[in-house]
């Protein structure tokens, strides 16, 4: 058992990306104000996103442990290379410093981190129920909640908050459908609960075309009707076209292992194009 096989299980990129994500919102928020802000806070919240992003990693891959013997049989757990209890243990570290950290900035911000953590961890234990795809989309809209409450809540950029978490919740929630459809025969036997598992491939499938559509529209509308900078139209745009190929291509290909594993692969790039939109939408 290596130190990396729990890097791997923490998923960087994804911890990275909730890290930064934070930080640069409450920049953006305060329109980039370094100073304002001051460093203390910008690094309470990378720590917040990056830890609590880890803690959900390291319980999901625990608690789905007898599906990854199925589907996914040469990751760290059920390859034996990491440890069920060690990985506990971790993440019970990392969801405290990334919530206890928050109390340095002050409470609000604190019940905030506690809120996600509970969600990105609950979501491991909800499987049964199919809705907890919904619980996981809701949890990655973080950052910007968390990012808008750490800036002292600018009272003008409600709607601004209220379109990116919308954007968010429906370009994870066809990631999330995507990687149940990949993992449908483990889930199955597991006895949990998806989207596709209730209503079928076909018609889950659906989805992926709805939410490859709804998801970019909902983001570039956000951007045309707050006063955007050029910079957030052209990513976000970007980003979205890029992410309603990639749904296509999951649609066409459902039979495809690879082609359904190239879309899902390509869908965390087009998050983070969109992401990096976020960021510089007061740019």
């Amino acid at each position: 058992m290596g130190v990396v096989d729990y890097y791997r299980m923490m998923r960087l990129p994804n911890s990275l990306m909730s890290g930064f994500g934070a930080v640069f919102m409450l920049l953006m928020f305060r329109y980039y104000d370094f100073s304002g802000v001051g460093f203390a806070r910008l690094l309470v919240g990378f720590v917040t996103g990056f830890t609590i992003t880890s803690a959900s990693m390291l319980v999901n891959d625990v608690v789905d442990l007898e599906v990854d013997r199925v589907n996914k049989p040469w990751k760290p757990l059920p390859s034996g290379k990491a440890s069920p209890r060690i990985s506990l243990i971790l993440a019970l570290v990392l969801v405290m410093v990334g919530v206890l950290l928050n109390l340095v900035i002050n409470i609000y911000v604190a019940l905030v981190a506690a809120v996600y953590a509970v969600l990105g961890l609950g979501y491991s234990f909800l499987r049964r129920h199919w809705w907890s795809q919904l619980v996981v989309a809701a949890s990655t809209t973080g950052p910007i909640i968390y990012g808008y409450i750490a800036a002292d809540a600018p009272p003008g950029d409600t709607v601004v908050v209220a379109g990116f978490s919308l954007t968010i919740f429906i370009v994870t929630l066809g990631r999330e459908v995507l990687k149940a459809i990949q993992d449908i025969e483990g889930d199955r036997i597991q006895g949990y609960e998806t989207i596709p598992l209730k209503t079928g491939v076909e018609a889950s499938s659906k989805l992926l075309v709805i939410t490859g559509i709804t998801g970019p529209l909902t983001g570039i509308l956000t951007g045309l009707l707050t006063g955007s900078s050029i910079l957030y139209k052209i990513l976000i745009t970007a980003a979205g076209v890029l992410y309603f190929y990639s749904m296509i291509k999951a649609y066409r290909f459902l039979g495809i292992k690879e082609k359904l594993e190239e879309a899902r692969r390509e869908t965390l790039v087009e998050m983070l194009i969109g992401l990096l939109g976020f960021w510089l939408y007061k740019a």
